[in-house]
């Protein structure tokens, strides 16, 4: 066995004060120096990590029987499920899984311990959620754009317009320079965090009127606008496919750089809500979301980091 350097050091230190001390005594001075090299090798283990503390990417914490249940925001979904995957091909022990429902739907199953994590394009209100041992683990940032029926040829809209057309006061789009077609705001159901930041941020606290979808899922909402002649909708621009078409809102895109420089509003953090502590596989996966290569991820599918966004801003 190898003696750390540092024991090595301590073991010589010991000798010579044994020899002066204890006039020879080989024994004493021999019990001496195991034990002050057993507290060395302790040192030295802990100091390389030794303390069996979880650090992202750490294979060899075994989680053996743990369960990681994710629920909630749609909108962080498509991000949740490929950091599922990768973080089950590390830690294939655990079972994982990731599924939508809503931002709401996501802090009541975790509030309520259906859920080990409860995804959310909103912060928890403390009032509606006021346990104290609730915690916000912000991943990124995502950025959403209202959408139409590519037949509706238009390519922006106005606040003013916006709020108009999702509470009924305009009903055709050639009232806002399109066609002469009548219009179909496609509406979320109010367990949608995207809904909650287009109320607040869009309609400025305006609530939609109509009857709102029955899923929250994105594919569906973006299935709804694409198939129904002058619908109009909302989506986290990351969900935005070929099918329909993306609008500038006041005449701004949905980008990183309207975000940074404040004139595009509709936007917010994405939040991995939880009520456990302590090192087991839900905090493994939660550390695993900051890693690089998760981060990374994000941005490649069209999220933002979070440092590259100010809390302040929102």
């Amino acid at each position: 066995m190898k003696t750390p350097r540092e024991g090595r050091w301590i073991a010589h230190i010991v000798k010579r004060i044994a020899r002066i001390c204890f006039l020879g005594n080989s024994t004493l001075a021999t019990i001496l120096i195991v034990v002050l090299l057993l507290v060395s090798c302790g040192a030295a283990d802990n100091t390389a990590g030794g303390n069996g503390s979880f650090s992202p990417g750490n294979n060899s914490t075994n989680f053996t029987g743990q369960h990681v249940h994710i629920v909630g925001s749609t909108a962080l979904l498509p991000l949740a499920a490929k950091a599922v995957d990768l973080f089950h091909q590390q830690h294939s022990e655990v079972k994982i899984d990731a599924q939508g429902g809503g931002s709401v739907t996501g802090l009541n199953t975790v509030t309520n311990h259906q859920s080990d994590i409860g995804d959310s394009d909103i912060y928890a209100d403390p009032t509606v959620y006021p346990d104290p041992n609730l915690t916000d683990h912000i991943v990124c940032v995502n950025v959403f754009t209202l959408m139409v029926n590519p037949q509706v040829n238009i390519t922006s809209l106005n606040t003013q317009q916006v709020i108009n057309i999702f509470t009924g006061v305009t009903n055709n789009w050639k009232e806002v320079g399109g066609p002469d077609l009548a219009i179909t705001p496609v509406m979320r159901p109010t367990t949608s965090g995207t809904r909650a930041l287009f109320d607040k941020y869009v309609l400025g606290g305006t609530q939609e009127t109509g009857t709102p979808q029955t899923s929250d899922s994105s594919s569906t909402i973006i299935d709804a606008v694409a198939h129904t002649p002058g619908a109009i909708g909302y989506v986290a621009a990351t969900a935005i496919n070929p099918t329909v078409k993306a609008i500038s809102l006041n005449g701004v895109v949905a980008n990183e750089q309207n975000i940074q420089n404040g004139t595009y509003p509709f936007w917010g953090f994405e939040h991995m809500y939880t009520l456990q502590n302590g090192i087991n596989a839900t905090t493994a996966f939660l550390d695993f979301m900051q890693t690089p290569q998760i981060q990374q991820l994000a941005q490649q599918l069209g999220y933002i980091s979070v440092s590259d966004v100010q809390p302040q801003q929102k």
